[in-house]
């Protein structure tokens, strides 16, 4: 079984981007990965590590073996100033250098209540990734626009069209990463 992580780049109780992520996680079984907010801020000195030992602090050390071990990464992120969250950024700064998303599979889904979907974000967040060396499936990627009319209070997705559009680009990104993996990749990863 494939293991992907999902990330969301927003720390809010009722984030229309975690709703998107738990609504994957009970439908396909993914895993969310909800520690973001304790990773400490970038610090290019605490930032120690090599191939064979991290020195880096216990919760990036904690970060960067949670992504290792994934086999496939989701990141659904909010646009704030029509760019990455400064929660997710941090995150991601802390793995430039270590490798961990170096030719991961990687979906971008942004949401946000404006009719662009968060274009800019979404923008912003796959020129990072592609810097970090990750494998953005471009073709599974997904932008909603007015989500605060598409999610209910309670966290539910309403709207038809964005269920059906989420099981589409989850259905591309499976076969994606099942068509990139040959049985050579299969037996390094046991």
């Amino acid at each position: 079984m494939i293991n992907i992580l999902m990330i969301s780049g927003s720390l809010r109780s009722n984030s229309y981007n975690t709703a998107i992520l738990r609504y994957l996680k009970n439908e396909f079984g993914f895993e969310l990965y909800e520690n973001l907010g304790e990773i400490p801020a970038f610090n290019a000195d605490l930032n120690i590590h090599t191939l064979t030992h991290d020195d880096s602090p216990k919760n990036v050390q904690a970060f960067r073996q949670t992504l290792k071990h994934a086999d496939a990464i989701i990141i659904s992120t909010p646009e704030f100033a029509h760019q990455i969250p400064g929660v997710l950024k941090n995150a991601l700064d802390w793995v430039v250098s270590s490798g961990e998303l170096s030719d991961k599979p990687t979906m971008v889904i942004s949401a946000t209540p404006t009719h662009l979907g968060g274009e800019k974000v979404h923008d912003a967040l796959v020129y990072l990734l592609n810097v970090i060396d990750a494998r953005v499936i471009e073709e599974a990627s997904l932008q909603v626009s007015m989500v605060n009319q598409k999610i209910n209070k309670e966290g539910n997705i309403t709207d038809t069209a964005l269920l059906e559009a989420l099981n589409t680009r989850i259905h591309h990104f499976l076969q994606s990463i099942e068509a990139n993996t040959t049985p050579a990749t299969s037996a390094k990863k046991s």
